[in-house]
C-alpha cells in the first residue's frame, strides 16, 4: 500500500495516497480507536476513479503520538488541512466516520475554502459523544475498561452487525498501532482529548453549510444510533440521509459494497451538478 509521511505542525502524519486521472480528491478520516485501514474494503470500489487519501489522524495508526490537548477535533481538522496544503490540493471531498465525522464538520465550518462536499458516516455530532465506552478508558475501574488491544477488539466486535467480518488481519490492523508498552497510555490520551463541545459549537453554523452533504448510517449502530443521522439531516440544508440495512457502527466493514455505492452516488451527484 502506498504510504507516506508529512510534517503537519509538530507532528508526522501518516497517510496513504492512491492516484487517478481525476481532479477530484476524496479524503477519508477515521475515528477512535481505528486508523486509515478502516477504509480498506471501500477504497477498491473508488480506486482509479478519484484521487484518494486515507489519513491516520495524529495519535492513531502510524502517525505521531501527542498529548490530549493536541488531539482535539479542531486540531485534527487543522492537521488534515495542513496536509492538503502541503500536497498542493486546494479542495477535496471529505468522508469522516465516528470522530472523523466531527473532524469533517470542523473543516466545513473553519476551512470552507477547501471543501467540495462531505460525507458523515455514523459520526459524532451535537452532544452525542464521547461514548461511555470511550470515556471508560480514562479512569479504568475494571480490567475490561483498560485501554488495551483487547479493549479495541471488543469495541470493534460490539460495533458490528456481522462481527464475523473481523478477520485476524483486520483486527491486527487496528490493534497493532497500540500494541507496545506505552500504547495503552497513548490510547488513553486520545480519549482524554475528546469533549462534545468540539462539535456543539458548530451546530448553529451547520444550518447554513452550502456543501453537498450525505449522511450514511448503519441501521443497527448501537454506539451512535441513526437518530443522530436524522437530526443532522434536519439541520444541514439539502443533505441526504442513507440508512444502510444490516450494518452497525462500522458500516464500511459490515457492508463495504453498500457503503461504497452510496459514496460513489454522492460523488457522482456532485460531478453532475458541477
Amino acid at each position: 500500500m502506498p504510504e507516506y509521511k508529512m510534517q503537519v505542525g509538530n507532528f508526522q502524519m501518516n497517510y496513504r495516497f492512491y492516484d487517478a486521472p481525476s481532479n477530484n480528491v476524496v479524503v477519508f478520516i477515521h475515528g477512535i480507536p481505528t486508523n486509515s485501514h478502516l477504509w480498506d474494503q471501500v477504497i477498491p470500489f473508488l480506486h482509479g476513479k478519484f484521487k484518494l487519501i486515507a489519513v491516520d489522524m495524529i495519535g492513531y495508526g502510524k502517525s505521531d503520538r501527542a498529548s490530549a490537548s493536541e488531539l482535539t477535533l479542531p486540531k485534527q481538522a487543522d492537521y488534515v488541512v495542513q496536509l492538503l496544503n502541503k500536497l498542493g490540493i486546494p479542495k477535496a471531498h471529505f468522508v469522516g466516520h465516528d470522530l472523523g465525522g466531527g473532524v469533517v464538520q470542523n473543516i466545513a465550518v473553519s476551512y470552507p475554502q477547501v471543501m467540495k462536499s462531505m460525507v458523515i458516516a455514523d459520526g459524532v455530532a451535537f452532544a452525542n459523544w464521547p461514548l461511555p465506552k470511550v470515556v471508560s478508558i480514562r479512569w479504568p475501574i475494571a480490567f475490561e475498561f483498560e485501554p488495551s488491544p483487547l479493549f479495541i477488539e471488543r469495541m470493534l466486535r460490539e460495533g458490528l452487525y456481522y462481527p464475523q467480518v473481523l478477520t485476524p488481519k483486520i483486527i491486527e490492523n487496528f490493534v497493532a498501532p497500540f500494541s507496545y508498552p506505552d500504547g495503552p497510555k497513548h490510547l488513553q490520551q486520545a480519549s482524554l482529548a475528546l469533549h462534545h463541545s468540539q462539535t456543539e459549537w458548530l451546530v448553529p453554523k451547520l444550518t447554513s453549510l452550502p456543501f453537498p452533504t450525505t449522511l450514511i448510517w448503519g441501521q443497527h449502530d448501537r454506539y451512535l444510533v441513526p437518530y443522530w443521522g436524522l437530526l443532522l439531516h434536519k439541520t444541514i440544508p439539502g443533505s441526504q440521509l442513507k440508512i444502510l440495512p444490516n450494518s452497525g457502527h462500522y458500516s464500511m466493514l459490515d457492508n463495504p459494497s453498500l457503503f461504497a455505492n452510496e459514496l460513489i452516488s454522492h460523488l457522482n451527484r456532485y460531478l453532475y451538478q458541477h
